[in-house]
């Protein structure tokens, strides 16, 4: 009898942790709007570029902007480290911070500690409550301090614990077609074969090379 509690409570244990170590990988396409008239402005059906994506593993995020800069910009909020790769000249450069409008928490219910660590600036956060973004389940927050480039509200996913929709006083972006899936983890390293755009010693703190 003791043997088969034993068992059964591993079981669910591991079923717990599979099922959180999955929501912790996953994978958008990101859609930009103009916050004032809520058109979609980026990754319309017509577009002649494909949509920016994000890829978001534990603490590690992959934004590939396509259509917009080319960049992709890599972030690893454990190592305090973020990057930004051009492709097109096989180089990256280190930046002083990663985009603050994506970002996890570890309660959904309370983030407004972890959003006031990753903000670049000073911010005002209130809880709004439950909302739902393309039908998922989220909680919207604010942030009310007076400013026209910071960001005014996210809602973070109760599944993901992540950011999936945010909006400042011009633009504002949604992930859609949000898939969970695990995610290889050179996909959030620095290419062996790209140089840095200024020389400089050492190697890229916080990403591996390929």
């Amino acid at each position: 009898m003791r043997t088969k509690t034993t068992t059964l409570i591993a079981a669910v244990l591991f079923a717990l942790i599979a099922t959180t170590g999955h929501a912790q990988e996953f994978s958008a396409d990101v859609v930009y709007f103009n916050a004032n008239t809520k058109s979609q402005v980026d990754s319309s059906p017509g577009a002649s570029h494909p949509p920016s994506r994000l890829y978001v593993s534990g603490d590690k995020i992959r934004l590939e902007t396509n259509g917009l800069t080319g960049t992709v910009l890599l972030v690893d909020r454990r190592e305090h480290a973020a990057f930004a790769l051009k492709p097109g000249k096989k180089s990256f450069e280190p930046l002083a911070s990663g985009p603050s409008q994506y970002f996890r928490v570890d309660n959904p219910e309370d983030a407004c500690p972890t959003w006031k660590s990753i903000a670049d600036q000073k911010i005002v956060c209130e809880k709004v409550g439950p909302d739902a973004v393309n039908g998922r389940e989220t909680v919207k927050y604010q942030n009310k301090s007076v400013s026209e480039t910071a960001i005014t509200f996210v809602w973070i996913d109760k599944a993901l614990k992540f950011v999936i929709k945010w909006q400042s006083a011009g633009v504002g972006a949604e992930l859609r077609n949000i898939k969970e899936e695990k995610l290889a983890a050179d996909l959030f390293e620095v290419p062996s074969n790209y140089t840095h755009a200024s020389p400089q010693k050492g190697s890229p703190k916080g990403f591996r090379s390929k």
